[in-house]
């Protein structure tokens, strides 16, 4: 493949290097505490991350505005969210059941579904990581127990006790749908 004359899609050029250069990324106050790639890139690139960073701004608005519908429907109407996921989950599967049927019914092929396989060395992968994590959790648990790091002590007794107080106030609904909607903006 001949590089000299190539060009992107979206009119960005190779640089000597074989990168291409963005030119959203070819300027330093785009990059996130001095690190080589964009925050653009760093959130996944493409449309995804356009709307978490709201250069899509009217998709995002309405992600938000759903969200808040949602949220509002669930809270008024005393659902609990955990019911509400499975009876959807339980009407897409009721759907998919009567649409198969029908399709043998009449003759017609089904379009088939992606098989979702889960290899032995990626749940290896996640175990091993997630018995890290524990570990590492388990000894700070212990250090804090012990009385080894006091500021630390102080710390989680502070945040353990402020979670209680905002607990009895607020649902835990709510304020996951506040804290999901504060870290994104």
């Amino acid at each position: 493949m001949d590089n000299s004359n190539s060009e992107d899609f979206c009119g960005v050029e190779p640089n000597g290097d074989g990168r291409m250069d963005d030119p959203a990324s070819t300027s330093s106050s785009y990059k996130l505490l001095g690190r080589q790639a964009t925050v653009h890139q760093m959130v996944g690139g493409g449309k995804a991350a356009d709307v978490i960073l709201w250069r899509r701004s009217r998709v995002s608005f309405g992600i938000v505005v759903v969200a808040t519908f949602s949220w509002l429907s669930i809270e008024r109407s005393g659902v609990s969210f955990l019911s509400l996921c499975s009876d959807v989950l339980l009407i897409l599967v009721v759907l998919q059941f009567i649409r198969a049927n029908y399709a043998a019914f009449r003759n017609k092929p089904l379009q088939t579904l992606p098989e979702l396989v889960l290899t032995e060395e990626m749940v290896n992968n996640a175990a091993a990581s997630f018995r890290a994590k524990v570990n590492y959790m388990l000894l700070m648990a212990h250090d804090i127990t012990l009385g080894k790091d006091f500021r630390l002590f102080f710390k989680v007794v502070i945040a353990l006790w402020l979670m209680s107080v905002i607990g009895s106030l607020i649902s835990f609904v709510t304020l996951a749908y506040i804290g999901k909607h504060t870290t994104e903006m």
